[in-house]
């Protein structure tokens, strides 16, 4: 910037030190409100008005973007209010019918939630269905498609997708095994999609290629996409992915507005599901086809009818503790937090104020795993005992000690060898995507013996599994332990999440959050109180403009 613009002001040069910082901590943005920052900024010739050629732009609210990324913003708020602006004119009778087809009858009755995004789904271009674990997402999603596929006077193209390689294989088996219950014509169970795949494969977005293959020049052949774990997705590549939407295509983004967003800067589904909002036209349709008003008539918003969220756990129930846990945390309610893990009514939580994990304990927790590694178990058996348990941190040198803690076992028990990285039994998690070996960020495999080597073994989305050599592996790690941030998108039947020995920015409710609903039967808290309770109140907001260009404000 400096090479750019000599004369650069001190006071400008901290404004961009500070968007870069912003950058790598997740922000699109970063809001200038001092005086002598803007004029200099506004002096420079780095900064153009916006829509303009130059380094940097600075909006009419004060947020300084880097270019790039006041474009995508800008052209993704566009892209998805056309396509919330895409209704079609659907025969509410037939959808009634439909929906009582397709969906059970519940306890809530017209109101069901469920049935309430299907009957959208049908009507509109755009669906954001936005609910926490077990609130019947993918159910609900095979079911919407399977109406399109009955409304559409012509098959259609139905794709799906996701961040990463490990969600994409989790949506394809859970959208097989719907699919399979459904009792629906062969015609249009045939429509239905039963493979995901990751979204940069989706665009052809690969690595020494400066532009996805799929783009709005060259749009994908799609008339319905689907994306998992849309919390997960950032910004350039949300906009990359809408891009290569044909005009005609449906978008439903799934996922769980309260996750941890992503890696990259932005926070898209966060943005986008910000609220719900009814047009009075589309409350009278939904009455026609049988449905109660989800709320009342607002103003007109760029995504009014298009948010939809799922608020009943099917899988915490009443009685769950993870369930009221997760909720008092989502909440920011750290007095109601404290009382449950003080309540020794809820077995499934626990609280352990140690500022670390016991080393031993943990290494017990595996040993089912290893002793059927050791008897030359197959690799469905292996996997299933080894998603029985996960140990969950925020930080990443914890990670690290918490693997090598594992292998130092494991080599003192004899079990490996000291010469060698590899040995039967190691658990790895893929960090970067290798389209050459098909092999994708998030994918996680075990060494398993075959016949006289090593082979690691990674499921593959019709259930069967795949064994590569560990020498055809891409970047990876050892995964006996994770992050929370590379646990999203997977769950294990217990899970221990270690807390840091200080309260810090980083560990905020959000991630303290997904954490806990990780565990489908079991959940450890692991470090101090105080941590535990300041995480609860720390809301991490990610700056950015999308949600005030698509809600204002």
């Amino acid at each position: 910037m400096r090479r750019l613009d000599p004369a650069l002001g001190e006071a400008a040069e901290a404004a961009i030190i500070a968007l870069i910082r912003a950058n790598r901590a997740g922000h699109v943005c970063r809001r200038i409100a001092d005086s002598q920052s803007r004029r200099e900024l506004a002096a420079s010739p780095l900064l153009a008005r916006p829509g303009g050629y130059a380094p940097l732009v600075l909006d009419e609210a004060g947020r300084l973007y880097f270019a790039r990324h006041w474009w995508f913003e800008k052209e993704l708020a566009g892209r998805l209010a056309a396509l919330a602006a895409h209704k079609d004119a659907v025969d509410p009778a037939r959808v009634a019918a439909l929906l009582d087809a397709l969906f059970a009858s519940t306890s809530e009755g017209a109101a069901d939630r469920q049935r309430l995004a299907a009957a959208l789904a049908v009507r509109q271009h755009l669906l954001v269905i936005s609910g926490g674990p077990g609130t019947g997402k993918t159910t609900t999603v095979v079911r919407l498609l399977a109406m399109l596929a009955a409304l559409s006077p012509r098959p259609l193209v139905m794709g799906m997708a996701a961040p990463t390689g490990k969600a994409a294989a989790r949506l394809s088996e859970s959208m097989r095994g719907a699919r399979a219950a459904l009792e629906v014509d062969a015609q249009v169970k045939a429509q239905l999609p039963g493979d995901a795949q990751t979204l940069h494969r989706l665009i052809g977005l690969v690595p020494g290629r400066d532009a996805p293959r799929y783009h709005a020049g060259n749009p994908l052949p799609l008339d319905v996409l689907v994306i998992d774990e849309a919390s997960m997705v950032d910004l350039t590549l949300m906009h990359d992915t809408v891009a290569a939407l044909p005009a005609h295509a449906r978008l439903i983004l799934l996922g769980d507005r309260d996750q941890l967003a992503s890696v990259d800067a932005g926070a898209v589904l966060g943005d986008v599901a910000e609220r719900e909002a009814w047009s009075s036209d589309t409350l009278a349709w939904l009455a026609a086809a049988g449905l109660a008003a989800p709320g009342a008539a607002g103003p007109a918003q760029a995504l009014s009818d298009t948010v939809v969220f799922l608020t009943r756990s099917h899988r915490f129930g009443a009685d769950s503790g993870i369930g009221r846990l997760a909720r008092a945390v989502n909440g920011g309610d750290a007095q109601g937090v404290s009382g449950l893990l003080a309540d020794e009514s809820y077995p499934d939580i626990e609280w352990r104020p140690a500022f670390a994990p016991d080393d031993d304990e943990h290494y017990r927790e595996r040993a089912a795993y290893f002793a059927l590694v050791h008897a030359g178990a197959g690799a469905d058996a292996v996997f299933a005992e080894f998603l029985r348990f996960m140990l969950l941190t925020g930080e990443k040198r914890e990670v690290a000690r918490l693997n090598q803690a594992i292998e130092a076992r494991l080599l003192r028990d004899g079990l490996r060898e000291a010469e060698s990285e590899w040995y039967a039994g190691r658990a790895v998690m893929v960090r970067e995507n290798d389209y050459s070996v098909g092999l994708f960020n998030g994918d996680i495999g075990i060494a398993l013996q075959d016949g006289g080597s090593l082979r690691v073994y990674f499921p593959r989305a019709d259930g069967s599994f795949r064994a590569v050599a560990p020498a055809r592996l891409p970047g990876h790690e050892t995964a006996f332990a994770m992050t929370v941030h590379k646990s999203q998108g997977s769950e294990f039947d217990r899970v221990w999440l270690v807390l840091p020995a200080q309260a810090s920015a980083l560990f905020s409710r959000a991630l303290l959050y997904t954490g806990i609903t990780r565990a489908r039967c079991q959940c450890r808290l692991i470090g101090p109180q105080a941590v535990l309770l300041a995480a609860t109140g720390q809301l991490a907001e990610r700056e950015s403009g999308l949600g005030a260009r698509l809600w204002g404000g």
